[in-house]
């Protein structure tokens, strides 16, 4: 059997310090070279090892006094808190920046670790809840007969009993999967789905909505193993889909952590390029990992310039349908020619975009839709939804910023052009959670205003 001698030598260094830290989960298979594979909850069995193992972790780490680097509280704090006094490794996660992706990996990796030791499985790999393929909040997470670590009070009441479900168009991620510029596939992913989920479960006052309570959510972890998930199945989908290796300001940043033995470790982007080889696990189901390297140079190069400033309303969004008009007039010709040409898109950007709460609710965004046609997420004028989490959101936030949201607008546009229209509007619907198969409207409970918008040209060369 093939050994894998950076997982012999940290495991040795491990049961070596066992009787200090916790139980042992030394096991002659953590010698093997083959990943462990992170498998979807959907298979799993509430009394399997997986999930008991995951239960006796949480309650053994929520037992941990809270200025131990292991407990639930400080691994949740090192994502966000606004407990004080702050500590130096706390308040770390990245939203709105270039290292969504690359961070959260990160976190999952060295979280996973310290979870593993507690479950006291060896084996023990942590679950994706694939919500895209099961938008229902996984039964052993829902309010059960019997008291569950994997359960909180602190979600969406429909979302918790297992009647509610999460929108069709939240949990979709066909439109940044279409892009392949790194960071903007990135960006329109953390807005939608991940800022979605996050909102759709948390509702109005649940931890999943709030970023500095977020991580406290047993099912936190898993939503974002599936967003990790994707950032490989986006790189599978090839087309000159590239990580940013040869961007400097990317590959150059480290971030600090925790390992099983309470040890502070770091980490840069170029460690984490390739899970399989690199930390040793993959995703069920997935196909082969994308190899890559820190200093590969990417195919394309992405230029950006501004086709258009939209004068947005310094009001907030809302009544529905909440409409600011677009003459297209002025820009139509240059329409004509980019839509035409394969290597340019045009984006819908919204600037400033912010809420002092969380507002419980998403909002349809459309380009271009005619008055008096019904908004229809499947129509070609729907452009994406409008999802808060994070960064644009005050509540708890003490690092806070307004949030730039970006859509694909190309389609919508085109449609426009080719009708022959000058008016593109922008149309927003406020929409909820499903709940026992009906599509709720949405009922925001902060105003979210959005500062500037535009019209925004990507065109790509190759290097």
């Amino acid at each position: 059997m093939k050994t894998n001698r950076r997982r012999f030598l940290t495991t040795m260094g491990w049961t070596a310090s066992a009787t200090l830290l916790g139980p042992s989960v030394f096991d002659f298979k953590l010698l093997a070279g083959s990943p462990l594979v992170r498998p979807n909850v959907a298979g799993l069995s509430a009394t399997g090892t997986i999930l008991s193992g995951y239960k006796k972790a949480i309650t053994a780490m929520q037992g941990l006094l809270p200025s131990n680097v292991h407990s639930w509280s400080y691994q949740a704090a090192i994502h966000y808190t606004t407990v004080t006094p702050l500590k130096a490794d706390w308040d770390m996660c990245q939203h709105g920046t270039q290292f969504f992706w690359a961070w959260h990996r990160m976190y999952l990796y060295w979280w996973e670790r310290i979870v593993r030791k507690y479950s006291g499985n060896p084996n023990w790999v942590l679950p994706y809840w694939n919500w895209t393929a099961h938008p229902t909040l996984p039964a052993p997470f829902q309010l059960a007969a019997s008291p569950s670590p994997l359960y909180t009070p602190n979600r969406d009441a429909n979302i918790n009993n297992g009647s509610g479900s999460l929108p069709a168009p939240d949990v979709s991620y066909t439109a940044p999967f279409a892009e392949l510029d790194y960071f903007t596939a990135q960006s329109m992913l953390e807005g939608t789905p991940h800022g979605a989920v996050h909102g759709d479960v948390g509702g109005f006052t649940g931890w999943m909505a709030y970023i500095d309570q977020a991580a406290q959510d047993p099912i936190f972890y898993l939503h974002h193993a599936n967003i990790d998930r994707l950032w490989d199945l986006w790189l599978a989908d090839g087309g000159g889909r590239s990580d940013p290796t040869s961007n400097a300001t990317w590959t150059g940043k480290t971030f600090k952590f925790f390992d099983e033995n309470g040890k502070s470790v770091s980490m840069t982007p170029c460690d984490i390029l390739n899970a399989a080889t690199q930390l040793n696990y993959k995703y069920a189901g997935e196909p082969a990992q994308v190899v890559q390297s820190c200093g590969g140079i990417p195919p394309w190069i992405f230029t950006y310039y501004v086709l258009l400033n939209i004068a947005f309303p310094p009001n907030p969004i809302g009544p529905d349908p909440y409409i600011v008009s677009v003459d297209i007039t002025n820009i139509e010709r240059k329409l004509v020619t980019l839509l035409n040409n394969p290597l340019q898109e045009v984006f819908l950007e919204l600037d400033g975009v912010q809420a002092d709460l969380p507002p419980g609710c998403t909002w349809e965004v459309y380009v271009g839709l005619p008055a008096g046609v019904a908004p229809d997420p499947t129509s070609p004028f729907f452009v994406g939804k409008l999802a808060l989490f994070g960064q644009g959101v005050k509540a708890g936030n003490r690092h806070f910023m307004p949030v730039k949201l970006r859509f694909h607008a190309t389609k919508a546009l085109a449609t426009v052009v080719n009708s022959g229209g000058t008016s593109a509007p922008l149309s927003f619907f406020a929409r909820g959670i499903v709940v026992n198969g009906q599509q709720q409207t949405g009922n925001p409970q902060a105003d979210v205003t959005v500062a500037s918008a535009v019209f925004r040209v990507q065109t790509r060369t190759r290097q």
